[in-house]
């Protein structure tokens, strides 16, 4: 049976009749979120995707509080409560629809990502007035993929079947991500690419390409056989 439940705008009512003014922040809302679903909250480390969503529904109170059309995340109010308490991981069109939601504050990944532990024995090691190094930065496009070598060919993986039928909608999603201002996360197909302009432009290009290469090729094929 279907869990109508999921369908309800999420409300703040709902998670606590006090209202907005009863919560402190966005882990106040995961924990009356807990405390709704299990009886209790044990302030256990959240994900960092839970956190990041928790403070944007914070913030955006006036915005959270109007109703919403169709399939509209928000009107998943019983599966952000879960979200939230990390009882469930949002499946993968669901994280994408929040981080449209949200503008690129809330991505996918997150949700695999568990808050640092600043209790633990290593941070309390430190001196009153010693601070621990500086993290490195860390940029949306780390772990770039290593220059190919001229013999290309025998690198390439399999090549599936092309041409099957394309899933309703829209393939790709070009979404704003805070972190990177200077670019956007394009993500679709299984796949999430971080691009700035020069990138984006290259993509294009090469892309262009492609297109013309398949097209000249539907042409010859449909010369070969007139």
């Amino acid at each position: 049976m279907t869990d109508v439940a999921n369908y309800r705008h999420f409300s703040i009512e709902a998670v606590v009749p006090a209202g907005w003014g009863a919560l402190g922040g966005g882990r106040d809302l995961i924990g009356t979120c807990a405390v709704k679903h299990r009886g209790y909250w044990d302030d256990r480390l959240c994900s960092v995707g839970s956190l990041a969503l928790a403070d944007w529904i914070m913030e955006h109170q006036e915005l959270v509080a109007k109703p919403k059309l169709g399939t509209h995340p928000l009107n998943s109010g019983t599966m952000i409560e879960r979200v939230l308490i990390g009882d469930v991981l949002p499946s993968d069109e669901f994280a994408l629809a929040l981080a449209n939601m949200t503008e690129g504050v809330v991505l996918p990944e997150m949700f695999g990502q568990i808050e640092a532990d600043t209790t633990s024995s290593a941070s309390q090691a430190l001196g009153a007035d010693e601070k621990a190094p500086a993290a490195a930065p860390v940029s949306p496009c780390q772990d770039a993929a290593p220059v190919p070598s001229d013999d290309r060919t025998a690198e390439l993986p399999p090549l599936g079947a092309l041409g099957g039928p394309l899933p309703s909608g829209r393939l790709f999603h070009p979404i704003a991500d805070s972190r990177f201002p200077q670019g956007f996360v394009l993500t679709g197909c299984g796949m999430s690419l971080c691009l700035d302009e020069s990138t984006a432009k290259a993509m294009q290009a090469a892309l262009a390409d492609g297109i013309a290469h398949i097209q000249h090729v539907r042409r010859a094929g449909l010369a070969v056989a007139a």
